[in-house]
């Protein structure tokens, strides 16, 4: 056709069409580089395939890139469902999820994150989720933080039990979607694990001060006893009989 009566609308939506089957090829060729994976590796043999230091580099390296009109959140939540996918196609896995006063939007962050694949199962309190998490081979667990919450769950955390492995939400902001922050605790992971930000568990009897650089994620007091779950930029810990429970990717600062 002359390019004097091309339909330039026609064109673009080619050009649409040609982008989306370049999408879809590149998406099942990195099935099969998953298949060869899982071959190498055997990682259903293995346990869990989650590696949250990978993830939070791979998120890193899309927000650098990333310009245009597609919003950040959206690429996000994209990828982070293909992750997801791929990841329980390597070796399946549970997504528990800690339900309560705001369990609607428990499943929203869950499923934004590991998309419609991943099975989840919901638990009424976070100790549940850690139980359940401890129970299994490989399953995650998706924990609402709370500033003050009714029990200290975390006390189940640590040791050869579930950690702390990320913090939800990666990219901060208050317009994305599913904004409640969460941790996701997972069985121990050895070297795929991400600790730029330790977790901790300290207890005291209310007198005991933490150093500037301690962020106190939750506290609860029962008999005279203050428990902490708190946050440390690095690996020192925030007071001489604190506990290690986890760690994770600091959240994305543009």
């Amino acid at each position: 056709m002359n390019d004097a009566f091309s339909d330039p609308l026609a064109d673009i939506r080619r050009e649409i069409d040609r982008i989306d089957e370049a999408m879809h090829l590149l998406l099942m060729e990195r099935g099969a580089v998953i298949d060869r994976l899982v071959e190498i590796k055997r990682t259903s043999e293995t346990g869990s395939a989650f590696r949250p230091a990978r993830e939070a580099d791979m998120m890193r390296r899309l927000a650098a890139r990333h310009q245009g009109r597609l919003p950040l959140a959206t690429a996000e939540h994209l990828w982070r469902t293909i992750i997801a996918t791929f990841t329980h196609v390597q070796a399946p896995f549970t997504l528990h999820v800690e339900q309560g006063a705001r369990a609607l939007e428990m499943h929203d962050l869950a499923r934004f994150h590991v998309g419609f694949d991943v099975p989840l199962e919901g638990h009424g309190t976070a100790a549940r989720v850690v139980e359940a998490v401890r129970g299994s081979t490989g399953d995650l667990g998706l924990v609402r933080i709370d500033p003050a919450p009714a029990a200290a769950w975390w006390e189940g955390l640590g040791g050869d039990g579930p950690h702390v492995m990320a913090r939800l939400p990666f990219f901060p902001g208050p317009q994305r979607p599913a904004p409640l922050d969460a941790f996701v605790i997972a069985r121990p992971l050895g070297p795929a694990a991400a600790a730029e930000v330790t977790v901790w568990s300290t207890t005291d009897d209310g007198g005991e001060e933490l150093g500037n650089e301690a962020e106190t994620i939750a506290t609860v007091t029962r008999n005279g006893q203050r428990n902490r779950l708190v946050a440390v930029r690095g690996d020192a810990p925030p007071a001489p009989d604190a506990r290690p429970v986890g760690g994770y990717a600091a959240p994305f600062a543009p």
